[in-house]
């Protein structure tokens, strides 16, 4: 690209409001609603109410390019049901994602497990070259933990992703995610 191209691409992205649509999936009960609900300010949830279908959040979040200058976009978050009964829908719903959030358990060995399904559902409707992180959420209950470091940063490397571990309960590196996946796919479009 010469250098005049890319002048063109910068001048093009400070005049376009970015926004990215990031699909957050995970079996349910991992704690994707309650991490959004964190991030977006809002108090924790004790209770445990299923999403239906699908949530559409919209945050602004800003981050630093390479020069050390701020930029702002705004990620679309699509928290997306994973109940089985939802699995039909999903189709339109992982459609023109930019990123992705591949969210766990650290407490339920099953939902660390079914991250190889999420990721072949993502896989198969074309997501495989999109920004993803993996997260393991609830670390907040390390007495029941039984997903251990080793294993998720295997499965982290497998899958091609950053890893992060997270608390929706403590906010411990909730807004570390939305920044990270900001900035991934920030510099996925750049690249395009």
């Amino acid at each position: 690209m010469t250098e005049e191209n890319e002048k063109e691409k910068l001048v093009f992205h400070e005049r376009t409001e970015m926004i990215f649509k990031i699909i957050v999936i995970g079996d349910p009960a991992v704690g994707k609603t309650s991490l959004l609900t964190d991030f977006c300010g809002e108090k924790f949830k004790y209770e445990y109410i299923p999403t239906v279908g699908v949530n559409i959040t919209k945050e602004p979040v800003t981050i630093k390019d390479d020069m050390g200058k701020d930029i702002t976009v705004n990620l679309m978050i699509w928290d997306i049901a994973g109940q089985p009964q939802f699995y039909m829908l999903h189709r339109p719903y992982f459609n023109g994602a930019d990123g992705m959030l591949l969210i766990y358990d650290i407490t339920r060995s099953s939902s660390f497990s079914n991250i190889n399904n999420w990721w072949s559902t993502s896989v198969k409707y074309g997501l495989s070259s999109i920004p993803r992180i993996l997260i393991g959420n609830k670390i907040d209950l390390k007495d029941d933990r039984k997903i251990i470091l080793p294993m998720a940063e295997h499965l982290s490397e497998k899958l091609g992703t950053q890893f992060f571990e997270t608390s929706a309960l403590t906010g411990e590196n909730v807004k570390s995610i939305f920044q990270k996946i900001a900035e991934l796919t920030l510099r996925s479009k750049l690249e395009e």
